[in-house]
């Protein structure tokens, strides 16, 4: 763009704008800057669009810091846009302030802690109190207070008690600075900054009021229960069980005796920033000040059997059934994948065990004497049998079928039953947003392929549980020690001996997990579900049957893993972003709702004003016409002795304003107008050759795919501005001899063509920039990844960004400058209203295939 400012200068035009040369300088100066912001702010805009719509997560602290600036490139626009013209728009400034005031309240949220009691008993709390003491207490309290099921007794320890403490200890800073700046992928410093963190809350001293309060509802609850009590202390966060669930990611300390509580309440809070809790939370959308760890204190039960329970088949919802997973002694390995569980599936509608599945148990966890828990053999006469009666089972169906009546939605429940038979609920977590329910759009099953289609295949492994859908092909990773964990190079296919919530922070690497060991309704494979990573469970011999490095296929579906990579059976799957629904995404999204959308897209329509703009775009886009107009004198008399523009007439239905540098028009001083033939600069002749081409039709349907019409706002979109007369604006093209800098608004698009073609090799250059559309941003993208793929073709230096699309080519001689030209004029006009047509990535290589055809209207039956 620069070096439309070096000719412009050393043209006479500024006598023509006006006769005091500082006037002019002045002028100049205000339309540079403003132009080197506006690029800047569209530069932005494509990379905040880019980083929303992927299926990466992003983090709120980055589209902050890129909002401010683009807030401050839009501030400068304003400002040179009314030193350009004497004033004329205080109005936008109002807008501009308004608009940026509207962003930043959007993506600065500060969440406050109000102030409670320290210690809640259980018996007050229901669903009611989540904000105050996190989900897992607060439900439990519902069950108990709501639904009248037996749960431990116990309380609560609120998350303003945390934030009291932290406060105490004047933590809060140093873990913010600590954390600031903080890649979660980069799993070295991550596994840094975690115990450095732990460590300042373990060491740190509790506040004298939240002591006594700990202590004393230790001590009335002893004397409810009459004896002696140990407790189970367990994370209850704020944001816990709630669009993400969080499983498996913060500790529970169980077994705890009254006089270490103290310190299990600090280990508890201290896993708010372990490795495996900073990693989920970053990558689902929550930042810290979301999750603040309440925690709940509740007797503990000294289990002869527990277990998971969920309400729905977490792989396909229409399945109606309850399936139940069971071990001996307390539930731990039941959660954490640890030792294989009997597991029971109970049809709901004829009431009936349809499956049952009794595992061989080697290992059962009890209660130690001193406090905490320790691992013993099974005894032999139960190692194979039925940890779980008819009875018990019917009784914990009844228990799930209520719960999910009062809830309304499918469940996992923990549970337990005691020495005495009673059976306990310990845990109500809504599985609603954390199950992958299944519908056309997202369906995971695996392609329907014949096993003869797969013989050069051999079969690894046939079994084991499906806990996470899909298919994927990668490298093996055989974990022998969790030391190598972090070793797990990006997609590969993660192979260990038990499930576990320590692999949640490589799940961002791999493509799927295959383990001996594990249950679907342990903790790792709800988090495998939300992350949408192909996971299969308890296949007992894949650590030996799988070799490290090999090439396979996992197909969690069909629970069968090959040797090779099966292409068949793998298909591009959708990509959903696991930070959607959380915090982050929804401010994120109601900041680039006031950002990215383009209103004012006609200048000759009455809403065409400062008053009318409500977006970051909008100005933007008001700012660019009125700059343009005001530096060229561009008026709506085209005969106006004001205008230095001159009108250009050809076939194509688009306004076009030139403005002759010298040497690019072959016209008499005075004129107003100009014909086609009248172009005597180089370069724009060359792309107006090509926009006329023959074969380019500027006004005709393009075939539009219909069946699309839920990803387009509204049906209007689909008609052609071009075809109704609508021009999307006036086209300004600077020219010279050999210059031409050309900036176009096609229909809904922007498209810039900055080009000089002369006799010195060394000189000439096109730069061409592409942005914009009037569909979805996936069809826009997709057009521009069209767009960028035939650039390439023509030898352009690309880069592509969402919807944006930048080439760039150097150092041809002038007659291969000129072919380059005419075929981007060529190009203009047959993608202008692709990004309609294009559902499918797989379109794509046609569209391009045709286009070096010479099927530049993409006629099918050509």
């Amino acid at each position: 763009m620069f070096e439309v400012f070096d000719l412009f200068r050393k043209s006479k035009i500024g006598d023509r704008i006006s006769p005091d040369k500082s006037i002019f300088k002045r002028k100049y100066e205000c339309f540079r800057r403003l132009l080197i912001s506006n690029n800047r702010a569209l530069e932005i805009i494509t990379d905040l669009e880019h980083v929303f719509y992927r299926d990466k997560p992003f983090t709120l602290a980055y589209v902050l810091v890129r909002s401010e600036i683009l807030i401050g490139e839009v501030y400068s626009i304003v400002e040179d846009l009314n030193a350009l013209s004497g004033g004329e728009y205080p109005q936008l400034f109002n807008a501009a302030e308004k608009i940026g005031a509207a962003i930043l309240k959007d993506l600065e949220q500060k969440k406050k802690i109000d102030k409670t009691n320290l210690v809640l008993p259980l018996e007050m709390l229901s669903r009611d109190n989540m904000a105050e003491v996190g989900g897992k207490a607060a439900n439990l309290g519902e069950v108990y207070n709501r639904v009248s099921l037996p749960v431990p007794q116990g309380f609560a320890v609120t998350a303003y008690a945390c934030q009291h403490f932290l406060d105490h200890n004047d933590l809060s800073k140093l873990i913010d600075n600590k954390l600031r700046g903080l890649d979660v992928n980069d799993t070295g410093t991550l596994l840094k900054i975690s115990p450095e963190i732990q460590s300042l809350i373990l060491n740190a001293e509790l506040p004298d009021d939240l002591k006594r309060e700990l202590r004393n509802a230790a001590i009335e609850l002893k004397h409810k229960s009459g004896s002696d009590i140990r407790l189970a202390v367990r994370s209850s966060a704020t944001s816990e069980d709630s669009e993400a669930s969080f499983a498996g990611q913060h500790s529970t300390v169980l077994n705890v005796t009254e006089k270490n509580l103290i310190h299990a309440y600090k280990e508890v809070v201290s896993s708010t920033f372990n490795s495996r809790a900073l990693f989920y939370r970053r990558s689902r959308g929550y930042l810290d000040q979301d999750v603040i760890m309440s925690v709940a204190c509740i007797i503990m039960v000294d289990a002869q059997v527990s277990g998971v329970m969920y309400t729905v088949d977490p792989n396909d919802s229409r399945n109606a059934v309850i399936m139940i997973s069971a071990v001996w002694g307390l539930g731990v390995s039941a959660v954490d994948g640890s030792t294989d569980t009997d597991f029971y599936q109970f049809n709901k509608q004829n009431r009936q065990i349809e499956k049952s599945k009794i595992a061989t148990k080697g290992t059962i966890c009890k209660t130690d004497a001193e406090g905490g828990t320790k691992d013993e053999a099974v005894a032999d006469d139960l190692k194979d049998k039925a940890c779980l009666e008819p009875e018990q089972i019917k009784t914990l169906v009844d228990y799930g079928l209520k719960l999910e009546s009062h809830y309304g939605v499918a469940l996992d429940i923990e549970w337990a039953i005691d020495k005495q038979n009673r059976l306990y609920i310990l845990q109500a977590r809504p599985l609603k947003k954390s199950l992958k329910f299944i519908s056309v759009e997202t369906q995971t099953t695996s392609p329907d392929v014949s096993e003869k289609e797969l013989t050069d295949h051999p079969v690894l492994i046939k079994g084991g549980a499906s806990a996470s859908e899909g298919t994927a092909s990668g490298l093996a990773y055989v974990l022998k020690s969790d030391h190598n964990l972090y070793d797990i190079p990006e997609g590969a296919i993660l192979i260990a001996h038990q499930t576990s919530p320590r692999y949640v922070p490589v799940m961002g690497r791999a493509r799927a997990i295959i383990t001996d060991v594990g249950s679907v309704t342990g903790h790792m494979a709800s988090v495998a579900r939300e992350f949408q990573i192909p996971t299969l469970v308890g296949t007992h011999n894949a650590t030996s049957v799988i070799e490290h490095s090999d090439e396979i296929t996992v197909d969690a579906t069909s629970r069968v893993v090959y040797k090779g990579r099966a292409e068949k059976l793998l298909k591009e799957k959708k990509a959903v972003n696991p930070m959607k629904g959380s915090p982050t995404y929804k401010a994120a999204q109601a900041a680039l709702k006031k950002i990215a959308p383009l209103n004012l897209l006609d200048p000759k329509q009455d809403n065409f004003n400062p008053d009318s703009c409500r977006t970051i775009h909008d100005i933007i886009r008001f700012a660019h016409e009125m700059s343009m107009r005001k530096m060229f004198w561009i008026s709506d008399d085209i005969k106006s002795k004001e205008n230095i523009a001159i009108r250009l007439y050809s076939s194509l239905p688009l306004s076009i304003y030139v403005v002759d540098l010298g040497g690019g028009l072959s016209i008499r001083p005075e004129a107003r107008e100009a014909q086609k033939e009248d172009v005597i600069s180089v370069p724009f002749k060359a792309l107006l050759n090509g926009m006329t081409h023959k074969d380019i039709e500027w006004s005709g349907d393009i075939g539009i795919n219909w069946g699309g019409f839920a990803s387009i706002v509204a049906e209007s979109v689909f008609r052609d501005p071009l075809k109704e007369g609508r021009m999307g604006g006036p086209n300004y093209a600077v020219i010279s001899g050999e210059y031409l800098n050309l900036n176009s608004r096609l229909g809904y698009h922007f498209a810039t063509v900055d080009t000089y073609c002369g006799p010195v090799v060394n000189d000439n250059y096109i730069t061409f920039y592409f942005k914009g559309g009037a569909a979805d941003i996936g069809r826009r993208s997709r057009r521009a990844t069209l767009i960028t793929l035939i650039l390439k073709k023509l030898l352009f230096k690309v880069e592509q960004k969402g919807d944006m699309v930048r080439g760039e080519l150097k150092k041809f001689d002038q007659a291969l400058i000129e072919e380059k030209l005419d075929m981007i004029g060529r190009l203009l006009g047959s993608v202008r209203l692709l990004d309609m047509v294009l559902s499918d990535d797989g379109q794509i290589d046609w569209y391009v295939e045709e286009f070096f055809k010479g099927n530049y209207t993409f006629a099918a039956n050509r």
